[in-house]
Parts: structure tokens; C-alpha cells; sequence
């Protein structure tokens, strides 16, 4: 997802989970052409974006009184190694003190069609191919009536 250009995605569902190990989590639709979401296309993906138990979810920039103009991305997952944002978080969440032995934390910019979302993390998220919306797993054979 952080190397697919011109990807579109659009929210199914988000989770904050009370789950030890992936307690935030998106499912989405994605396809290269924005048509086939808005259409609710059978063809387009269906993708599930978790991150790690020590991820803080920021929500979106407006929330904090951040200005999100000149944002947008042509990815749908972006990792920045600084930001505003992590040095607004380090000034007012004490994040540079909280799990520093864990490493550095990412901020990682999820995008879909709505809005972007903001989350501070030590790790990559895990991103899981769901399939297409219009496959459900059954397998239809056709039999020839003179077999019967």
C-alpha cells in the first residue's frame, strides 16, 4: 500500500479493538479506478489494514487544529519519518517518552476518499488482501443434462 500509486480506498469498517496484539483496524475497498467504488463495483478489493498493539490513533488532523490543506497524497498509505504531526504528539502526548525502547515511532497516513487518517506507530502495518467483493467462495459447476 505505501508503493501503489493512484490506489483509491474507501472505509468498510474501522475497529478500535480491545485485542492485544492489532487493536486498530480498517477494512476497505480499494481499486486503481475510483469509478468501481463509487459504483459499489463486485471488482473492487476488499483490504484489511491492522497496526500493532503500541500504535496510537491520532484520528485526523482538523481533530487536533491542524490545518490538513496541501496534504494529499497519490498513495494510500504514506509513513513519514517526521511530521507536524509527531512533533505536535512529542510537544503535547509525551510520545517521545512512552515506549522509547521500542524504537522510533512512524506516523502513517491512511487515505481514502473522505478523509485521511493519522496513526503513531513502531511498526509497519500489517496489510491483508481480503479478495474481491463479488467473490464469495462458491464454486458453481455446470453439469450436462445428458449425464443426469
Amino acid at each position: 500500500m505505501m508503493t501503489t500509486q493512484g490506489y483509491q480506498l474507501d472505509v468498510e469498517s474501522f475497529q478500535m479493538k480491545d485485542e492485544m496484539y492489532y487493536p486498530l483496524e480498517w477494512t476497505c475497498f480499494g481499486a486503481d479506478d475510483a469509478t468501481r467504488l463509487l459504483t459499489w463495483d463486485a471488482e473492487r478489493d476488499r483490504i484489511r489494514i491492522r497496526f500493532e498493539q503500541y500504535a496510537v490513533f491520532l484520528g485526523a488532523l482538523e481533530e487536533h487544529g491542524l490545518d490538513e490543506a496541501g496534504l494529499h497524497n497519490a498513495y494510500p498509505v504514506v509513513k513519514l519519518n517526521s511530521s507536524r504531526f509527531t512533533q505536535f504528539a512529542a510537544e503535547h502526548m509525551a510520545t517521545e517518552r512512552i515506549n522509547s525502547e521500542r524504537g522510533t515511532l512512524g506516523h502513517y497516513v491512511i487515505r481514502t476518499f473522505e478523509q485521511e487518517f493519522h496513526v503513531l506507530a513502531y511498526e509497519d502495518p500489517s496489510v491483508e488482501d481480503l479478495g474481491k467483493v463479488g467473490d464469495v467462495g462458491v464454486v458453481v459447476e455446470v453439469v450436462d443434462d445428458d449425464m443426469i
